[in-house]
C-alpha cells in the first residue's frame, strides 16, 4: 500500500527536462525557431540544488543556453542565491530585445514557481566584419595599341568590360603588400578556368566608396547615409518638378542634379583612381536614374505638387505595409503552412463572389428602384466584378492589420498581451467586415442616387456593373391598360432597365410620387405599351 501511495504522489519529471545537464555545461537546447537577436541575462536563483536543477531544466527546455556563473563573469550573487547565465535567442527589434527576453524569463519562472530574479540583461552584438578587398582579374591593354584605343580600353577596363569573371577576396584594407599577395596567389591558382598570366592579365578593385576606418559605428553610417539620401532627394524632387510644371523654365530644375553628378561620382568611385569620364558617368547614372524614375512616376499620376506629395505618402504607406507583412509572415505559422492555408482561403471565393454580386445588384434594383432583381437581365460576369471592389477593400484592410501585427511582433508590443490579443482579433475582424459591408452599400447608394438625378435631368444614366438604364418615352397601345402604381405618364421620360420576360418595369422620376423611391416603380405588360428612346426631359404628347 505504501509503495502504491508513493507511486501516486511522486512528481513525474517533465519530458523536456534534461536528465543530467552536467556541472558547468549548458543544458541541451530544444529545437530552436528562427531568431535574429541574442540576449544574455544574469538570473539569480535560490541557492538550492533542487531549485537550481529545476531552473536549468526549465530554461534549457526552451532552447536557451544555460550555465552557472563563472569567475570570469565578475558576477557576485546576493546571499542565498546562485547565478545562472541564460542566453535567450529571439526574433525581435534590437530596441526591445532585452526587455522581451527579461519578460520571457520572468514569466516562465512565475509559471513554474521558480524563485528567480533577472539581475542583468545585455544584447549580444554581432561580430563586426573586418575590412576586406575584392580584386577582379581583367585583361591588359595589348602592347602597341594607339593612344586613342588605349584610352578607350582603360575606360572599358574601369567599368568591368574586360573582366575574366574571376574575383579574389582578401581580408584587410588595401595596400601595396596586399596587392602583391593577390598577384602571388593568382599565379599559383588553377581552378579550371582561364589561368592567370602576369603578361596578359592584371587586377583591379571593385567600384565603390572609399573605405573608412570606423565604418561600423553610427557616425560612419551617418556619413554614408546623409550624402546618399540628399542625392536621392534632389534627384526625386527635380524629376517631379519636370513632370508637373509645363513652362520652359522647368528645365532649370536640371541644374541641381547636374551640379552634384561629379561629387556623387567621385564619392562612388573613391576607393581607387579611375578615369574622370567613368567617375562622371557613375554620378550621372545614379542621379539621372532617380530623376527619370521620379519623372515617369509623377507623369503617371497627373496633378499638382500637393497631389504628387499625397501619392508619395501613399507610396510610403504601401512600403510600411509591405515591411509589416514581411515581419508578420516570415518565419511564422503562416509561412510554414502556406501550402494548405492558401487553398483553404481561396476555395470559397468562386462561390462567395457571385452571391455577394447578386446581393448588391438586388439592393440596387429593389431597395432603391422597387424593381425585382430577377426581371432585369445582368450578365453573370458582372456579379463577380461588382464584388471585387469590396473584396479588394477587405483584403487591403486585412493586410494593413496583418502589417500592424507584424510591426508589433517586430518590436515585441505583443509580449505579455496574448490574452488581450485573443479578444482584439475577433473584434478587428468584425470591424473589417462591417467596414466593407458599409462601403459596399454606400457605393450602391451613391450609384442609385446618381442614376435618379440623371434620370430627372433627362440624361442617360451611367451603368452600374452591368445594369444599364435607358430613358424611354411610353406610348400606351390602348386608352386603358393595366398598370401597377399607375397611371403611366407620357409627358416625360421614364427609366427602363434591360427587360427580361413579358413584363416591363419602369421607374418614374416625378417627385410628386413621394420620397420613397421604391414606390416610383411601374409594372406594365410588354404588349400594352410601345417604348421609344427619349431625348431630353420631355416626350411629345402625340406619338402616333
Amino acid at each position: 500500500m505504501a509503495n502504491l501511495f508513493t507511486a501516486v504522489v511522486r512528481p513525474r519529471p517533465e519530458p523536456s527536462e534534461p536528465s543530467d545537464p552536467g556541472e558547468g555545461s549548458a543544458s541541451p537546447p530544444a529545437a530552436l525557431g528562427p531568431f535574429n537577436r541574442r540576449v544574455r541575462l544574469v538570473v539569480e536563483v535560490l541557492d538550492d540544488p533542487d531549485e537550481l536543477e529545476l531552473a536549468r531544466g526549465v530554461f534549457g527546455a526552451q532552447g536557451w543556453g544555460v550555465r552557472p556563473v563563472e569567475e570570469r563573469d565578475g558576477v557576485t550573487p546576493h546571499d542565498g542565491y546562485a547565478g545562472l547565465i541564460v542566453e535567450v535567442p529571439l526574433r525581435s527589434s534590437r530596441w526591445t530585445a532585452r526587455s522581451t527576453a527579461s519578460e520571457q524569463v520572468r514569466s516562465l519562472a512565475a509559471r513554474r514557481k521558480i524563485d528567480a530574479w533577472v539581475r542583468e540583461a545585455q544584447l549580444v552584438p554581432p561580430r563586426p566584419e573586418g575590412p576586406s578587398t575584392t580584386y577582379h582579374v581583367h585583361r591588359k591593354v595589348p602592347e602597341g595599341t594607339g593612344p586613342i584605343l588605349r584610352r578607350l580600353a582603360e575606360h572599358w577596363i574601369a567599368v568591368g568590360g574586360w573582366d575574366l569573371h574571376h574575383t579574389l577576396h582578401l581580408r584587410g584594407a588595401y595596400s601595396e603588400e596586399q596587392r602583391a599577395q593577390a598577384l602571388e596567389e593568382l599565379r599559383g591558382r588553377n581552378l579550371g578556368g582561364v589561368p592567370f598570366d602576369p603578361e596578359r592579365h592584371d587586377i583591379r578593385r571593385s567600384i565603390g566608396p572609399r573605405p573608412r576606418d570606423r565604418s561600423d559605428d553610427r557616425q560612419g553610417r551617418l556619413l554614408v547615409f546623409v550624402p546618399v539620401g540628399a542625392a536621392l532627394l534632389v534627384g526625386f524632387a527635380c524629376g517631379i518638378t519636370l513632370a508637373v510644371l509645363t513652362t520652359p523654365w522647368r528645365f532649370l530644375a536640371l541644374a541641381a542634379p547636374a551640379s552634384i553628378c561629379w561629387p556623387v561620382g567621385r564619392w562612388m568611385t573613391g576607393n581607387e583612381p579611375r578615369p574622370w569620364l567613368v567617375r562622371l558617368g557613375c554620378g550621372v547614372v545614379f542621379v539621372g536614374s532617380t530623376c527619370v524614375i521620379a519623372y515617369f512616376w509623377a507623369g503617371a499620376q497627373p496633378g499638382s505638387l500637393s497631389t504628387q506629395f499625397r501619392w508619395l505618402g501613399v507610396t510610403l504607406l504601401i512600403g510600411f505595409t509591405l515591411f509589416g507583412l514581411w515581419y508578420a509572415l516570415s518565419d511564422s505559422w503562416f509561412s510554414r503552412n502556406v501550402q494548405w492555408f492558401l487553398p483553404v482561403l481561396a476555395a470559397p471565393v468562386p462561390f462567395v463572389l457571385p452571391w455577394a454580386g447578386s446581393f448588391l445588384h438586388a439592393v440596387y434594383l429593389e431597395d432603391f428602384f422597387g424593381i425585382p432583381a430577377d426581371t432585369v437581365h445582368v450578365a453573370f460576369y458582372w456579379q463577380y466584378a461588382v464584388a471585387l471592389r469590396p473584396l479588394g477593400v477587405a483584403v487591403a484592410c486585412v493586410l494593413v492589420l496583418i502589417a500592424l501585427a507584424g510591426w508589433a511582433r517586430h518590436i515585441n508590443w505583443l509580449t505579455g498581451a496574448g490574452g488581450l490579443l485573443r479578444w482584439l482579433l475577433p473584434l478587428e475582424v468584425l470591424i473589417v467586415v462591417l467596414t466593407v459591408a458599409g462601403l459596399a452599400l454606400g457605393d450602391v447608394d451613391t450609384a442609385a442616387t446618381r442614376t435618379m438625378e440623371d434620370t430627372a435631368a433627362g440624361r442617360r444614366p451611367a451603368a452600374y456593373f452591368g445594369i444599364q438604364g435607358e430613358l424611354v418615352c411610353v406610348t400606351p397601345m390602348a386608352d386603358e391598360i393595366p398598370v401597377l402604381n399607375g397611371p403611366v405618364p407620357t409627358g416625360h421620360p421614364l427609366l427602363a432597365f434591360q427587360a427580361s420576360g413579358d413584363v416591363v418595369w419602369l421607374w418614374d422620376p416625378d417627385a410628386a410620387r413621394g420620397t420613397d423611391s421604391a414606390r416610383h416603380a411601374l409594372r406594365v405588360r410588354a404588349e400594352d405599351v410601345t417604348l421609344t428612346a427619349a431625348q431630353g426631359r420631355n416626350c411629345p404628347a402625340d406619338r402616333t
